[in-house]
């Protein structure tokens, strides 16, 4: 998602900066990074310290959540040239929206007087209320809010599959897993690991007459590996398109 945001973003701004805290390991990005020295401490804090280290006069400020971001979008609400926010559903969308990056001084005042929403921050900045009529209008497309992100896995899978409908995971067998399928690699569509395994197994011709699925859970004798990066069992993991999954048996994942 992060990849996702920045590359929305990098056409329309002069510098993309990513707030971030020492904890997570990013990808490597095209956007300077800024460490957020005070973990836990909320929306309003990573704003500070994004608007303290910008040099422009405005900053577009939007969450990592946003599969559905537009550029256009984020001109028109530049084109306002003065702090603004959509509003929808009667809420304003703090994070999808411009401030002036002298704010952080702001910001840090509230945050001295235990004040942590970044709405009291825009108020106090008399922010342009855009409605959602308007903001949607400016994507010149239909779909999705640019602001509406996802706080579960089935939501982000809900995002991915209103993005690409088409979008797939590529899952191969390797090892003594390869030997219990017809075909050892194929691509079926995104969903939870334990959906995209049941959907393999019922298109494959499986030899050993055993599910990798027992009891709602991954067998024992089987890991699975997640991009080369990891090895899992939680079948509730969402997979998102391209990702590569690995199937193989536990005893040669140690």
């Amino acid at each position: 998602m992060i990849e996702h945001v920045v590359s929305c973003l990098r056409p329309v701004v002069d510098e993309v900066i990513v707030v971030t805290s020492a904890e997570l390991e990013l990808p490597e990005l095209e956007a300077r990074v800024v460490i957020d020295g005070e973990i836990g401490g909320g929306p309003l804090v990573g704003i500070r310290e994004g608007l303290a280290a910008a040099t422009s006069e405005f900053a577009f400020v939007t969450s990592v959540d946003a599969p559905f971001l537009n550029a256009k979008y984020v001109e028109a609400l530049f084109s306002l040239g003065a702090a603004a926010a959509p509003v929808s559903e009667d809420h304003v969308q703090v994070l999808s929206a411009i401030y002036p990056c002298a704010a952080w001084r702001n910001a840090d005042n509230h945050l001295r007087r235990g004040s942590r929403r970044p709405l009291r921050l825009l108020e106090e900045l008399d922010y342009t209320a855009v409605s959602s009529d308007s903001a949607v209008a400016w994507c010149e497309s239909e779909g999705p809010r640019p602001w509406h992100g996802f706080n579960e896995p089935k939501e982000y899978l809900e995002a991915v599959r209103a993005l690409d409908p088409t979008a797939t995971v590529e899952l191969e067998f390797l090892g003594r897993a390869a030997n219990r399928t017809g075909p050892s690699r194929g691509r079926y569509p995104v969903g939870t690991l334990g959906e995209v395994l049941a959907r393999a197994e019922s298109s494959t011709s499986l030899t050993s007459g055993s599910s990798l699925i027992e009891n709602g859970r991954l067998r024992k004798s089987h890991l699975v590996c997640l991009g080369g990066r990891a090895l899992v069992r939680d079948l509730s993991i969402p997979l998102g398109p391209d990702e590569l999954v690995s199937v193989i048996d536990a005893l040669a994942g140690g």
